[in-house]
């Protein structure tokens, strides 16, 4: 029920929004054919499903979800938008959130996930995303969106919870591809550089 009235409000709210593009990659423009692994912070969270259905349109994704209770909310709710929600965190289901995750990348589908997820620290990707990315051979594309007004929650990571008719600018950055043969000072630097692009696009470090 919790879902339900979670993906109701969303939709609701979202059709009201008034969004704008910034797209450094020009890849919405050209209907980004390939596939992604779409990259976001944590607190994005709420706004994700809405940005992807409207720039994206229904090409098959799967969302990474934490196996806690929170994510079985947040699993009901990427359903309900026609997501494939995949459970697993760092600390429940690890390796079989990656498997499944990486079958789902290589059957076709575009990916998202957060790399601060799920519980922090706030802005500090981890390397699960530069692995995936690394194993799947898809380039992590990092995207972020600001709202104008908005509410943020009292959480670890300030979730931002988007207002009636506010103001969303998404922003998407350049396409980072990771050597299939990475060793681990490789996947360090891009993980770096995959937290360096979403610091710059989301304009917030802490």
């Amino acid at each position: 029920m919790v879902h339900w009235i979670l993906y109701a409000l969303l939709r609701v709210i979202g059709f009201t929004l008034r969004y704008r593009l910034l797209d450094e990659s020009g890849l919405i423009a050209f209907g980004m054919k390939p596939n992604y692994i779409f990259a976001f912070w944590h607190n994005r969270i709420l706004l994700m499903p809405g940005l992807y259905l409207h720039y994206v349109g229904r090409k098959p994704v799967a969302a990474l979800a934490s196996a806690s209770r929170d994510g079985e909310y947040a699993a009901g709710v990427v359903r309900l938008f026609g997501f494939v929600p995949v459970r697993g965190s760092t600390s429940r289901r690890a390796n079989q959130g990656f498997l499944e995750l990486t079958r789902l990348a290589l059957e076709g589908y575009n990916a998202i996930l957060t790399p601060d997820g799920p519980r922090g620290p706030r802005y500090v990707a981890q390397s699960g995303v530069v692995k995936l990315a690394m194993v799947t051979g898809l380039p992590i594309l990092p995207v972020s969106a600001t709202v104008e007004p908005c509410k943020r929650l009292k959480s670890w990571d300030r979730t931002i919870i988007p207002l009636p008719f506010a103001r969303c600018t998404a922003r998407v950055g350049k396409p980072i591809l990771v050597p299939r043969d990475a060793d681990d000072t490789t996947v360090e630097k891009y993980r770096l550089e995959v937290q360096e692009a979403l610091v710059k696009l989301s304009g917030e470090s802490d």
